[in-house]
Parts: structure tokens; sequence; C-alpha cells
């Protein structure tokens, strides 16, 4: 019988010390800590320069060139701004395509025959032009801040972390275009 005795008192005990390592500690009804956000602001669309374009022609010695671009290739377009915060680029990629309404993302390509040609008149001041495939892109400003509890649950905290200014292209290819670009060479 003292035994038995023993044994439920232990069974007890051991069950009642779970019992206090399970429950619910007086701090569970605070918010997560901490609570990332990130704020999109000053939206704008652009367009960047791929990497595809023509070989510079010479225009010293005329008033108007064809320039034309006949290749089969991959056209490419990166993200910049986000040095520092590669590992929450996705986050952002999402909170900003959602706030555009279009997807964004860190890069862009595409596989096809590329077959263009333009006029191009001579300009003021410039003696060389080439074509170059631009692709649209959206730059937008991202400022990241971190909600922390104060102690006891006692209110929170904001801090604001950083700021950045990103210019990601989007993944369609529906908006881009050949444009001419012009420079002097001595």
């Amino acid at each position: 019988m003292k035994r038995l005795v023993s044994s439920t008192l232990t069974s007890v005990i051991v069950a009642g010390g779970l019992v206090g390592v399970t429950g619910s500690p007086a701090f569970a009804a605070c918010a997560p800590d901490p609570v990332k956000k990130y704020a999109i602001s000053k939206k704008s669309t652009v367009y960047r320069g791929t990497n595809l374009h023509s070989t510079w022609m010479d225009m010293r010695g005329a008033s108007e060139v064809s320039v034309s671009y006949n290749k089969s290739s991959t056209a490419t377009a990166s993200v910049s701004g986000t040095a520092g915060i590669e590992a929450e680029a996705g986050v952002i990629f999402t909170k900003a395509s959602t706030s555009f309404s279009v997807t964004v993302g860190g890069e862009w390509s595409s596989s096809k025959s590329w077959n263009y040609e333009m006029k191009a008149k001579k300009v003021k001041g410039k003696n060389q032009v080439r074509m170059r495939l631009f692709h649209e892109a959206k730059r937008f400003r991202v400022g990241k801040s971190i909600t922390t509890n104060k102690p006891n649950c006692k209110g929170t905290t904001t801090k604001h972390s950083w700021n950045k200014t990103i210019t990601a292209p989007t993944k369609r290819s529906s908006n881009d275009f050949w444009r001419l670009e012009y420079r002097y060479v001595k």
C-alpha cells in the first residue's frame, strides 16, 4: 500500500511540474516580438537599358544613318538598390508587387530573335549613336521598421531600421522598346 501511495504521489508531483512548465506564461497576451514592417512609398515607373545594344556607329560624315540590331539573344535587366538587404529582397518584392499591381523581382530576361532598325539623325554635340533595348522597371522607396514589446507588455516601441530606394524590373515584357543613345567621342 505504501508503494502504491508513493507511486501515485510521485506521478502527481511530476504531472504538476509538467503543468507548470507547459502552462501559459503571464506575458502570452503580448504581440509576437519583434514585428517587422515594410512601407512602400514614392512609387514611379522608369525604363532602364538592358544588356542588348547595337555597336556604336560614327556619324561624323553623315547627317542620318540606319542603326539596326538583328540577333538571337537573351535580354536581361537586374535590380538595383538592394545592397545590404539581399536576405529581405523576397519579402520586399512581394510587397512592392502588390503595391504596383504588377510582379517585380530581382531579374527579368527574355530570349528571342531581335530584328529592329531605326533611323538616327545627327544631334548637335554628339558624333556616335547606337540602339538599346529598354525594359520597364518600378522605382520605389522602402522603409523597414521593427516593433518590440516594452517590459511586462506595457506597450510597444517602434524603431525605424533603414530606408532604401530600389529599382526592380517588372516580370512582363509588354512595355519594352528600343531607343537611340548618343555620345561624343574625340
